[in-house]
């Protein structure tokens, strides 16, 4: 009887086996459909988060530009600055979309930089901590005027403040009507702290920007001062 049963056995046991086989595969493959239907459904949903994040900002930034009775130009940052020391950054639009030298650049209602070069299609837009960057600024409750600039490091200062002056901490920083071509009023940001120049005759104030100057994506070029 063993022997009649054995070829059945092993019969069974192939057909079993093939199946296992057959079965692993098919869940192998199912496996991998699923991965990349998962992997398609989270790149899908990264993309529209980013869609929505886009039109979000640029919903805020024509809502600003709107306060603007001058021309004021929205564009998108294309390139940055790769050197050390210097803080800049390329607009994807130009002279041809009646941007001009001097003209100011605001990112999320702030004072982000100024436009130093053009050509027909692009700026180039130097940004507030960049060294060679300098604006005049006053601080709102205060009312004294000063000069704000970029340091070697990234930071933004604010310089040529009286020795007695009446700064401190937490006080915004504006654009000053001394500035002709600026669209006053434009917050710059706010004090973080507040120091004696070395010589002990002055004072100048760490200023921390209400831009994010590290994530700059889209901003609003204005080219003069308009009261909104």
């Amino acid at each position: 009887m063993d022997w009649f049963y054995l070829p059945l056995e092993v019969s069974s046991s192939f057909i079993r086996d093939t199946r296992a086989i057959v079965t692993y595969k098919f869940i192998l493959n199912e496996n991998y459909r699923l991965r990349d239907q998962i992997g398609k459904v989270k790149s899908d949903a990264a993309f529209n988060e980013e869609l929505l994040r886009e039109n979000q900002r640029l919903k805020k930034l024509v809502s600003f530009k709107e306060q603007f009775q001058s021309k004021a130009v929205c564009a998108r940052v294309i390139a940055r600055e790769p050197g050390n020391w210097s803080r800049g950054v390329l607009l994807n639009k130009g002279a041809n979309d009646r941007i001009n030298i001097g003209d100011f650049v605001l990112a999320e209602s702030a004072l982000a930089g100024r436009v130093i070069e053009v050509s027909a299609r692009t700026a180039k837009v130097i940004l507030i901590n960049d060294p060679e960057s300098s604006v005049a600024a006053f601080i709102q409750r205060s009312r004294e005027e000063g000069l704000v600039s970029g340091t070697l490091l990234g930071g933004v200062i604010m310089r040529y403040l009286e020795k007695d002056s009446d700064c401190m901490p937490g006080d915004a920083v504006m654009v000053s009507r001394l500035d002709q071509a600026a669209p006053f009023p434009v917050l710059i940001g706010a004090i973080k702290e507040v120091k004696e120049e070395p010589q002990g005759l002055a004072k100048y104030c760490v200023v921390t920007p209400a831009a994010d100057l590290r994530r700059i994506e889209e901003v609003l070029v204005v080219g003069s001062r308009q009261i909104p």
